[in-house]
């Protein structure tokens, strides 16, 4: 028994008649009769009633045409799964970017990579953007997600999300709607040091204004971060994605600030000189696809992308 045979049973059975068959097979009508009748001996059953007008099944070959479609069915499936993966992506990647981007969006992208390019493997590194930037200088990393607030030659830069940046306080603290240089300077601030973005981000947008922010802690840990925020020690300047589990459990509050207007810009970083292989392309391609899809969901300035810095 082979699949030519499955096949032959199968266009008899839905052409009604041998000869319709083996005009629609482009084969020999007496060719024909002989792969069935080698079938049938095989089986040890007549498959077939002949008479004058056709062919009409018998109990066994009505039994048999539902295991020979099925089996057709999935040699046509394998067939196909095996000829896509011919020319679909595959290998690793790695992928650099700070651990609070890695908390809000390593899993869809994961989950979206697996379903569209299940070959690729992605790896992730995370640490500061200043850190992921050295990676992906140094070949560590293939790709990288970071914030623009640097000009090199080294890199090719393409937008992503603008994000602003909200106040983040415990929910028990008295702070207008919305939030100002004026009224932002006093209240007490857990910050990151002075070198990372997100503080000098902070301390240009007052000094703007004339004022400077009240930083009561310094510490590079968005975790702490946070959990300083939790406690009531003091508030901290986050983008909402960072965020955003614990404002939906009442564990914190955001409010937006204004005057300044607290926005970054996040970009999908790469190697200049370095090009991309068709794998790293397909993850490229994935990335900005769930890019999009946050900015045209929540756009600016109603609602902060949910992506996040640390």
């Amino acid at each position: 028994m082979d699949l030519r045979q499955l096949r032959y049973f199968v266009e008899i059975t839905d052409q009604g008649s041998f000869s319709k068959a083996s005009r629609a097979l482009s084969i020999a009508q007496p060719a024909l009769s002989r792969q069935i009748k080698m079938l049938e001996e095989e089986l040890g059953t007549p498959l077939y009633y002949r008479n004058g007008r056709g062919v009409e099944m018998t109990t066994a070959g009505e039994l048999f045409l539902v295991h020979a479609r099925v089996v057709l069915e999935r040699i046509h499936q394998a067939t196909r799964e095996i000829t896509s993966l011919h020319g679909m992506p595959r290998g690793v990647v790695t992928l650099g970017l700070p651990p609070s981007v890695s908390s809000v969006v390593l899993s869809a992208l994961t989950m979206t990579l697996a379903e569209r390019y299940p070959l690729i493997k992605l790896r992730v590194e995370e640490g500061f953007s200043g850190n992921v930037a050295e990676w992906l200088q140094s070949g560590k990393v293939d790709i990288a997600i970071v914030y623009e607030d640097r000009s090199t030659a080294s890199f090719i830069f393409e937008k992503l999300l603008t994000e602003h940046l909200m106040l983040v306080h415990h929910p028990s603290m008295k702070v207008p709607e919305t939030v100002t240089a004026e009224t932002l300077a006093p209240i007490p601030l857990a910050l990151p040091m002075s070198n990372h973005g997100l503080r000098r981000l902070v301390e240009s947008g007052l000094a703007a204004y004339g004022y400077r922010p009240t930083v009561k802690f310094e510490l590079d840990s968005l975790l702490v971060l946070k959990d300083l925020a939790i406690r009531g020690a003091a508030a901290t300047i986050l983008p909402y994605g960072s965020v955003a589990s614990e404002v939906e459990g009442g564990l914190l509050k955001v409010t937006p600030v204004t005057k300044p207007w607290l926005t970054r810009v996040m970009v999908l970083a790469m190697a200049n000189g370095r090009p991309l292989d068709a794998t790293h392309r397909a993850v490229v391609r994935v990335i900005r696809d769930l890019a999009t899809a946050y900015g045209r969901e929540h756009p600016l300035p109603t609602m902060t992308p949910p992506l996040g810095e640390f």
